[in-house]
């Protein structure tokens, strides 16, 4: 029984049923201080609290449903840059996507290293 168990763990993971994650990579390319930066997709939400010039953070996730990023953030002298970036698919795996910062904008990049 405890053979038949781990075989069937080491088969999901090689056939990709086990760790299906994406990474988020977010980034401060700009000069100023991120007081709160919030990222959303798929029922799951994080927030830095602070992000100051030329620091990241990285996140993983699975995607549960079909959505798109929310992304707000607010600087230290309370201006709020914000927008909704690319499209997830329930199941998808082995993505990248970075989330940039560069003054009063945001650059979103999403790459799909998973070919069907």
């Amino acid at each position: 029984m405890r053979l038949t168990l781990i075989s069937t763990i080491i088969i999901l993971g090689v056939a990709g049923c086990i760790g299906e994650k994406n990474r988020i990579l977010v980034r401060n390319d700009s000069d100023r201080i991120y007081s709160s930066v919030t990222v959303s997709v798929c029922d799951s939400t994080w927030v830095i609290h602070t992000l100051a010039p030329e620091e990241e953070a990285e996140f993983t996730i699975v995607y549960t449903s079909d959505d798109s990023f929310h992304i707000t953030a607010e600087t230290t002298d309370e201006q709020i840059v914000e927008g909704s970036f690319g499209y997830v698919t329930h199941g998808l795996s082995d993505e990248t996507i970075e989330i940039v910062f560069r003054g009063d904008s945001i650059c979103f990049d999403q790459q799909t290293n998973n070919l069907y």
